[in-house]
């Protein structure tokens, strides 16, 4: 190889668009007259190269503008095997050749040269060729920047706009299919289990322009995989780099990649190309093209998708971004809406008013569990003070910085509690105008209070089930699940064992929500806390109204004493309401009315543990331990000892069999 320094003439039009030339040639003779040539028509050779290991030398040494190649060379390679190479590098090339065999020309030809020149050949047709050929591949390379300009352009408005983005990544397929060409598409954000909106899609071509969108759900169907399997080959997964595999490669990259191969064989492709986009907000954009053929995917590929990567990676981010911002929005709208109709409200953890041994002793079991972080189920006729017990427990909890959101299970239609609890995508339902999250995303960090929970409709209670044993949610119309972090405190009036033996509640999800149970006395149970809360309501509905207060006659006293109070607490606070009402404003109370319930009282509900037994967590934990391995050895049996497969004991308590069997395992059953 001859080196030759840059031309030191003056430059023509021909070195503006780019005249460096290399010239492969390994008859010297010839090579030499090109060199003159090139040389006195202002061009400048880089080198001559006699041989193609020669030639990738300068090449890679010099990155000539154009090269003059001969089909035959020194050694064992020809032209036409550089010729693939100066392809893949972008670099346009014109053989030269004295060759007439039509077998070669036509291999010569299949390599794509700018052109071909006959030897013996004239000095004007030389120049003329490569002026021509400067000119083209100067327009190609503009043609192809505008292209790729107006598809970067087109990607980051299709990426950016409103929309469902499942739809806006089928867009984007649609952009890519002309310039990386692919039968089966996955793209999507992965490693993110918070922003459910950019979790993957797959597109699987059906048609020149039609698509079929496989879901995971779809996905899982067509390969028979279970979701457990899914996500145990998706988490051994390393995205790694940017890639391109053909052949025998991608035969090579499925062997080691366990999912590349299910999705391999279940599309029948044979090559792929790979490109990961780190993006600054969490995970990676993951973008990988598959195609039928063996060979569909090149190096020129691979460098048109690094030329977009950072405009997708900017754009990708600032989506993220904006998602997340809008997220924030909705919870603090949410919040604030929440806590200005909390702020309405009179409960408060200072009105637990009282010094009877059955309140202290429930004051001791919420002191007990406050830091435990362990789900609480509160027992107690209406009017009891429910909700009140479920603010202590927040209140002493961990969580107390964050929300306790209230949900009213009893007050809401059932075709609106899922809604409520787990929020919705705009259009999921008729009337669903905007995107709303629910109460346990609101509840985030904090804690749930679902009160009346024996009222949730028995297809809900299976969801609020998946959701305690999943910490995850997901959003009626939503694309994936989101994970959650909140504490249940669950109250009702009723009995719920009552209601599980009569076929209305779950028994797995009772078991789930009495981790802790709190029976509260009804007021007939601490008759002597009575004067300390009626002289509390008496002095806060006294100030409330402008009015003194006088106490209480006690003859007054005496009738709150001896009634029965079927409405407990809030039937009190009703009398001593109405007591301050027509007050004089000079005497004690007095009630103007006999103290008369007309209601039959509701039957008080059964504690499904002893008090002698509830006074330690350790207690209650072993007594429903107890209960639930009596349970499983009964489905069991009727199981006949068979875990899984369809009517075994897994399918009939709706859990997982390798749930189960730790369960089993945990609490020493064996057949």
């Amino acid at each position: 190889m001859q080196p030759k320094p840059n031309s030191v003439k003056t430059q023509t039009p021909a070195v503006e668009i780019g005249g460096r030339i290399l010239i492969v040639e390994d008859e010297y003779v010839v090579a030499n007259d090109l060199q003159f040539i090139l040389e006195n028509a202002g061009y400048s050779v880089v080198g001559i190269a006699a041989s193609v290991s020669e030639a990738l030398e300068c090449i890679a040494a010099q990155k000539p503008d154009v090269v003059l190649l001969d089909i035959f060379l020194q050694g064992k390679r020809t032209g036409m095997d550089l010729a693939g190479e100066l392809t893949q590098a972008g670099i346009p090339f014109i053989y030269l050749s004295a060759n007439s065999n039509q077998s070669v020309l036509e291999q010569a030809k299949a390599t794509q040269p700018y052109g071909f020149i006959v030897k013996p050949f004239r000095e004007k047709d030389l120049l003329i060729t490569l002026q021509m050929i400067l000119y083209r591949h100067a327009h190609r390379i503009e043609l192809r920047l505008r292209q790729e300009q107006t598809l970067q352009i087109a990607l980051t408005d299709t990426l950016s706009r409103e929309g469902d983005w499942e739809e806006r990544l089928l867009e984007v397929t649609r952009l890519l299919q002309p310039h990386i060409p692919s039968d089966f598409l996955i793209m999507g954000l992965e490693n993110d289990k918070d922003l459910d909106a950019f979790r993957s899609c797959s597109f699987y071509r059906t048609g020149p322009d039609e698509y079929q969108v496989i879901k995971v759900e779809n996905f899982l169907q067509m390969t028979g995989l279970t979701l457990d399997k899914y996500q145990q080959i998706r988490n051994g997964l390393d995205y790694g780099l940017e890639a391109v595999y053909n052949g025998a490669d991608f035969e090579a990259a499925c062997r080691r990649n366990p999912l590349k191969a299910v999705i391999a064989n279940t599309f029948r492709l044979q090559s792929n190309l790979i490109m990961p986009l780190r993006t600054a907000q969490n995970g990676t954009f993951f973008l990988s093209f598959y195609s039928r053929r063996p060979d569909t995917y090149t190096p020129e590929h691979l460098q048109l998708m690094e030329r977009l990567r950072a405009s997708l990676t900017l754009t990708i981010d600032r989506q993220l971004a904006f998602d997340k911002i809008e997220r924030l929005s909705d919870r603090l709208r949410q919040e604030n809406t929440y806590l200005q109709e909390e702020s309405k409200t009179t409960a408060n953890f200072e009105e637990i008013i009282g010094t009877s041994p059955t309140l202290l002793r429930v004051f001791n079991q919420v002191s007990q569990v406050a830091a435990a972080d362990t789900s609480v189920l509160v027992l107690g006729e209406s009017g009891t003070g429910k909700e009140l017990i479920a603010r202590a427990v927040h209140n002493l909890s961990l969580r107390r910085g964050k929300l306790l959101v209230k949900v009213n299970c009893a007050a809401l239609p059932a075709n609106l509690i899922e809604s409520e609890l787990f929020g919705h995508e705009k259009g999921a339902f008729t009337g669903a105008t905007e995107r709303r999250i629910g109460k346990f995303e609101l509840a985030h960090g904090g804690t749930i209070f679902l009160d009346e929970i024996g009222e949730m409709p028995l297809e809900l209670q299976a969801k609020l089930l998946r959701v305690l044993q999943e910490k995850e949610i997901e959003r009626l119309g939503g694309k994936g699940t989101i994970t959650t972090d909140v504490r249940i405190v669950a109250a009702t009036n009723r009995d719920l064992e009552k209601e599980v033996t009569e076929g209305r509640f779950r028994l797995d999800l009772y078991y789930r929500l009495s981790v802790f149970p709190i029976s509260l006395p009804a007021l007939r149970e601490r008759t002597e806390d009575i004067p300390l809360l009626a002289h509390f309501f008496g002095q806060k509905f006294s100030r409330k109204m402008g009015k003194p207060y006088h106490g209480i006659h006690e003859a007054a006293v005496q009738e709150l004493l001896q009634y029965d109070w079927p409405g407990n607490i809030r039937e009190l606070e009703n009398v001593i309401e109405q007591a301050v009402i027509i007050n004089d404003r000079h005497s004690p109370l007095e009630w103007g009315r006999p103290l008369v319930n007309k209601f039959v009282r509701q039957p008080v509900a059964r504690e499904p543990v002893p008090p002698s037994l509830s006074q330690t967590l350790t207690d209650i934990k072993q007594l429903q331990q107890e209960t639930e391995r009596e349970y499983l050895l009964t489905i069991l049996q009727k199981a006949r000892w068979r875990i899984r497969g369809k009517g075994g004991a897994a399918e009939l308590l709706n859990m997982k069999p390798t749930t189960l069997e730790s369960r089993m395992q945990k609490l020493g059953i064996s057949k």
